[in-house]
């Protein structure tokens, strides 16, 4: 791992244990390099997966025929993808002065994560459908393809906004904040000033923000808390469908 500046502070990017996640390694380890963050990369086991796997019944059906599909199986393939994982952090990580690791976890209740740390989701799979844990202390932040604006969705305090203007700052990406009341958009005009563009959206229910974010084809979205989970299931939505619609 190469060295780099001594922080508490953490980029967490929790991924499921899927190809297409793995491509969003070398843009989360730019990010916690420019953050100057640690970053601890997380495979997330689906549930899914591995109740279907405790089944007796479960087969695997490909091209080459059937066969038995069972939890030692599932955990085989889960090595694999970390594996891989692993190799693709140690080759971008070489020419970045970033300190990494990587870690696998059935689950995000248990995650120790401080007021410091980010918590970053990597939508790519359309399988992922995990949910952020509640009460934790730090913000989330959803990525999606490298291009497009980054966008938080912002209710209050100036912490949230402060973090998504240096993320835009170091990515040089335009900034937008949606605010759900008028006095958070005061408070992020008062804090950003003109670096970002600020969206009202008064109709705080999930159904407005998914427009909203949609019509805007973020390549992130940060969320203030876990607990909003209008906001978090919003930026999901809208983050998928803006990459749907990047070029190849």
């Amino acid at each position: 791992m190469s060295a780099a500046p001594a922080s508490s502070a953490r980029l967490v990017l929790a991924l499921p244990p899927e190809e297409t996640a793995l491509a969003l390694l070398d843009s989360a380890l730019a990010m916690a390099e420019r953050l100057e963050r640690e970053m601890v990369a997380l495979l997330v086991e689906d549930r899914r997966f591995s109740a279907s796997a405790a089944l007796p019944f479960t087969r695997i059906v490909t091209g080459a025929g059937e066969r038995e599909f069972d939890t030692a199986l599932a955990e085989r393939m889960l090595r694999a993808v970390a594996e891989r994982a692993r190799l693709r952090l140690a080759e971008v990580a070489a020419a970045r002065r970033v300190r990494w690791r990587l870690e696998t976890t059935h689950g995000l209740e248990a995650l120790a994560l401080g007021a410091d740390d980010v918590l970053a989701v990597a939508t790519a799979s359309t399988l992922w459908r995990e949910e952020p844990p509640v009460r934790l202390p730090c913000p989330l932040l959803v990525l999606g393809r490298a291009g497009g604006p980054r966008e938080v969705v912002h209710r209050g305090g100036r912490g949230p906004l402060e973090l998504a203007r240096e993320l835009a700052r170091r990515a040089q990406m335009p900034l937008v904040v949606v605010a759900c009341e008028e006095a958070a958009a005061v408070e992020a005009r008062k804090v950003l000033g003109e670096e970002a563009r600020i969206e009202r959206c008064p109709d705080e229910t999930e159904a407005a923000l998914d427009e909203r974010l949609r019509m805007l084809g973020p390549g992130f979205v940060l969320v203030e808390s876990c607990e909003d989970r209008a906001a978090w299931r919003a930026a999901v939505e809208a983050v998928r469908a803006a990459a749907s619609r990047a070029p190849s």
